[in-house]
């Protein structure tokens, strides 16, 4: 009996363009409307509230609500076109869709193709940490810009296009608009006069569809051929996929409805605005954009409980060597990362890249037990030093026998603050390094402050810039044997081709200058990486003698 009364009563009203409809059916569009929009003003604040998370971080939390908000705001508007029966301007629905909804569309797949830049980013960065700090000067010439736009990350790349798309859309889009007699009655050299209905199924409103189509039909499948291979531990790629699949539908259903002549679909339209087929889109978008992220925020808030499935690492240390195994069997999951760090990082360096983006954690470590390494050698074996190849740079170093300590020659202390430079430059300092690790800001200022003196020329030293003309430069171009040749004491081994090198070392300069920094990122690893390492290693079986060989 309810719903034949409810049925009866929405057949009174239909969105004809008269006067508002505040039957049932458009009460009920403006309670979703509001409630929906408090739910999700929720989800706002909590994402906002762990904004510092990782997961959230890298998503890039302002570009996400940006993207979000607009998209809410269309939204919220396509709830409301029943009540307000076509009372909303014409005009304004007309540039809404010309240009607020195309560009909440992009921003959305900017967001979706940061995952693609950490993804290649991370894939970078274990290759060879000092890549990602690398840059050529842009030359201003048709051949040059492409080459400068080919460089750019996916994100950046995706910038671009929503620049260059929006130029393009809004110059048809104001030529109809001010052409068209739809619009406004004063003037216009085409079509004709028309209501508030007939005036949204005009054949203007097809461009203005066109980039949002650009971005939901075409740019989204091509970015989920891109990540087919991601497979994080954040639920990012599965957020991404889920997001672009469900954007699929609703462009085609809008132009299906808008322009059709078939009387059961005209019937729908009096009910159900023909905008509204993007609701199933806009709402997966926001859903997935807001779950997701929080689910796995709320996963690592249970780390603490987490960690205690590493205390019996050792337990699964049978396959090791018997003098490892009898060094490991009685220690915590602490000295079994530890041994990782020290003996092959490696694995989880690849781990990390691939799946929890955080490789620059584990670069760093293994780039100061290098740095370490290397140089307290040198103190022992200064005659007996060999330069190693540009290919074993950043990976593990040969053994040798131990000696009596010696002291370092000037060029060999040049040496070893250029490294360290180099170091800091692209792996700790946000301004220069692509992606730099989080560390607590007194260590990073003490580190600032001690690398102050250093210039960090990021471009190619093939030509000398203004940069390579000062005192204490590094670059990151410099091939990865010149790193080395300190060990053996040249003086031309601190100055490259191109003149760059250091020449002045501060007096509080050591080799544990990292010592702090290493040891921060250290537990940072533990209570994040280190855990779900082990789980992903248990899950495949391989945990023990795979994980922790020498």
């Amino acid at each position: 009996m309810a719903s034949l009364i409810l049925r009866q009563t929405v057949a009174t009203r239909e969105l004809n363009g008269g006067r508002a409809n505040l039957d049932a059916l458009g009460i009920f569009y403006v309670l979703v409307a509001i409630v929906y929009s408090l739910f999700v003003a929720v989800e706002i604040y909590l994402l906002h509230r762990h904004r510092s998370n990782h997961s959230i971080r890298i998503r890039g939390f302002n570009v996400l609500i940006g993207s979000v908000s607009m998209l809410h705001v269309y939204l919220v508007l396509v709830l409301l076109a029943y009540p307000e029966n076509g009372n909303w301007p014409c005009v304004a629905e007309y540039w809404i869709m010309s240009v607020f909804l195309p560009l909440g569309m992009a921003l959305f797949q900017a967001a979706n193709a940061r995952l693609l830049k950490y993804y290649e980013s991370q894939a970078r960065l274990a290759r060879n940490y000092t890549e990602g700090a690398r840059k050529k000067r842009v030359i201003w010439s048709p051949k040059g810009l492409l080459e400068a736009y080919l460089r750019l990350d996916a994100a950046a790349k995706t910038y671009v296009g929503i620049i260059l798309g929006l130029a393009i859309s809004f110059i048809p889009s104001t030529i109809l608009y001010f052409g068209s007699r739809r619009f406004h009655r004063s003037y216009g050299f085409f079509g004709h006069v028309a209501d508030q209905t007939s005036c949204r199924r005009g054949a203007e409103w097809v461009p203005s569809i066109f980039l949002q189509l650009f971005w939901t039909t075409i740019f989204g499948p091509y970015l989920l051929w891109k990540i087919r291979k991601v497979n994080d531990v954040h639920y990012w790629a599965w957020q991404t996929r889920l997001a672009i699949i469900a954007g699929l539908p609703g462009t085609p259903l809008w132009l299906a409805f808008t322009y059709t002549k078939i009387p059961a679909m005209l019937t729908i339209n009096k009910y159900f605005p023909t905008s509204g087929w993007f609701l199933p889109c806009l709402i997966t978008i926001q859903q997935v954009t807001f779950i997701l992220p929080l689910w796995d925020a709320y996963k690592s808030a249970l780390n603490p409980s987490r960690r205690t499935s590493t205390s019996s690492l050792t337990s699964h240390t049978s396959h090791i060597s018997s003098s490892s195994s009898a060094t490991l069997k009685h220690k915590g999951s602490m000295q079994a990362l530890e041994y990782v760090i020290k003996h092959n990082i490696e694995p989880l360096i690849s781990w990390a890249a691939r799946k929890e983006f955080t490789a620059e954690n584990m670069v760093f470590l293994r780039e100061v037990r290098n740095f370490r390494q290397r140089w307290d050698r040198s103190l022992e074996h200064p005659q007996h030093q060999t330069q190693p190849s540009p290919s074993s740079l950043g990976k593990e170093i040969d053994k040798q026998p131990k000696a009596g300590p010696s002291s370092i020659t000037a060029q060999q202390r040049r040496q070893q603050f250029t490294e360290a430079s180099l170091i800091f430059f692209t792996l700790i300092n946000p301004f220069t390094a692509e992606t730099p690790i989080n560390i607590e800001y007194k260590v990073f200022r003490h580190l600032q402050s001690l690398f102050s003196s250093v210039v960090f020329d990021p471009y190619e030293c093939d030509t000398i810039s203004e940069h390579s003309k000062r005192e204490n430069v590094v670059c990151p171009w410099e091939d990865d044997a010149l790193m080395l040749g300190g060990l053996l004491g040249r003086a031309d081994s601190v100055k490259s081709e191109s003149g760059m090198g250091i020449d002045h070392v501060p007096k509080d300069f050591e080799v544990g200058i990292f010592d702090a920094a290493f040891e921060s990122i250290k537990y940072l690893v533990f209570t994040n990486t280190w855990p779900r390492y082990v789980e992903a290693e248990r899950a495949r079986g391989a945990l023990g003698g795979k994980c922790l060989e020498g």
